[in-house]
C-alpha cells in the first residue's frame, strides 16, 4: 500500500511541474508555407485545376515537395536559411498515346523575420516583400505568369501566389 502511495505522489509530482509553456499546443502558428493558387489566363478569376503536378526543389539535392494528381492550389515551404527559393514547377499530360513533360523554373525571392511564439514553441520565420520570377523559355512555359497577392508570409489562411496557367 505504502509503494502505490509513493507512485502515486510521484505521478502527481510530474504533472505538476509541467507548466503550459513547456508543450507547444497543436494549432499553435509555426513557420507557414507559401501557399499557390492556379488560374485560368484565359479568365484569370477563374480556378484552374493542374491534372498531373509535381514540384521539385531546383537544386543539386533536388526533392519533391508536392505531387498532385487534379490540384487548384498548393503549399510549398520556403527555405528559412536563405532570401532566395527556387522550385521546378513540373506540369504532365498524359494521353493514350503519349505524355508530355512540360518544366517551369520559378524563384520566390523574400527577407526572413524571426518571430518569437513562445518558450514551448520558440521561433517561426515570416517572409516579408515576397517577389517572383518565372524564367522565361518564351512560347515553352506552360505557366504563363505568376503574381504576388499578399507579399507577406505568415500564415496559410489565403494564397500568396496565383500561377496563370
Amino acid at each position: 500500500m505504502f509503494k502505490k502511495i509513493i507512485v502515486l505522489i510521484l505521478i502527481i509530482l510530474a504533472f505538476k511541474s509541467c507548466t503550459k509553456d513547456d508543450i507547444c499546443p497543436d494549432g499553435t502558428a509555426t513557420t507557414s508555407n507559401l501557399v499557390i493558387q492556379f488560374n485560368d489566363i484565359i479568365n484569370p478569376l477563374n480556378s484552374k485545376n493542374v491534372e498531373v503536378l509535381t514540384v521539385l526543389t531546383d537544386n543539386i539535392d533536388s526533392v519533391a515537395v508536392v505531387t498532385r494528381l487534379s490540384t487548384n492550389s498548393i503549399t510549398i515551404p520556403l527555405n528559412t536559411n536563405s532570401d532566395t527559393t527556387k522550385y521546378m514547377f513540373i506540369r504532365s499530360i498524359i494521353s493514350t498515346t503519349d505524355t508530355i513533360v512540360n518544366i517551369d523554373k520559378v524563384s520566390f525571392m523574400y527577407q526572413r523575420k524571426d518571430g518569437y511564439v513562445n518558450r514551448a514553441c520558440g521561433f517561426k520565420m515570416e517572409f516579408d516583400n515576397l517577389e517572383s520570377n518565372l524564367e522565361n523559355e518564351g512560347t515553352e512555359n506552360w505557366i504563363q505568369q505568376v503574381s504576388v497577392i499578399r507579399d507577406t508570409v505568415n500564415d496559410e489562411n489565403s494564397p500568396h501566389i496565383t500561377m496563370l496557367h
